[in-house]
């Protein structure tokens, strides 16, 4: 059975995103889905710790760069737009929405080698999104 951890930027110093990966190692887990993750219970905005994890693609950079291609990474997509990008000016959504594509294929780039997409509802913005 394959097996995917999910790992989060959220309060995660370098040292525990290392713990962890390697930890992954010893149990056998080679797949790993990089996110920046939500803000901790009760803080409403997403903050990295200080020496921490700004964003997946940091993460990503980091996987890959302390352990090449051990492991497969996966990173998310959003089909409907990032929550932190979805505003009620559709210029400005639009920008947000290209941004984020942007976004995406840096974190493709730096090694992501699938894209998990964020549940969806509406097929036409899925299917403008690949």
């Amino acid at each position: 059975v394959e097996t995917m951890m999910h790992l989060t930027c959220t309060n995660m110093l370098p040292e525990k995103v290392t713990t962890a990966l390697n930890k992954c190692k010893e149990a056998g887990i080679d797949n790993i889905l990089a996110l920046r993750g939500d803000p901790p219970k009760g803080q409403e905005k997403w903050e990295a710790v200080e020496g921490g994890f700004e964003c997946a693609l940091d993460l990503v950079k980091f996987i890959r760069e302390k352990h090449g291609d051990y492991f497969g990474i996966g990173v998310a997509g959003y089909p409907e737009a990032h929550p932190d990008a979805i505003c009620d000016d559709p210029e400005q959504f639009a920008k947000n929405y290209e941004e984020e594509l942007v976004y995406l294929k840096k974190k493709i780039d730096a090694g992501g080698q699938m894209i998990v997409t964020q549940l969806f509802y509406d097929v036409g913005n899925f299917l403008k999104f690949v």
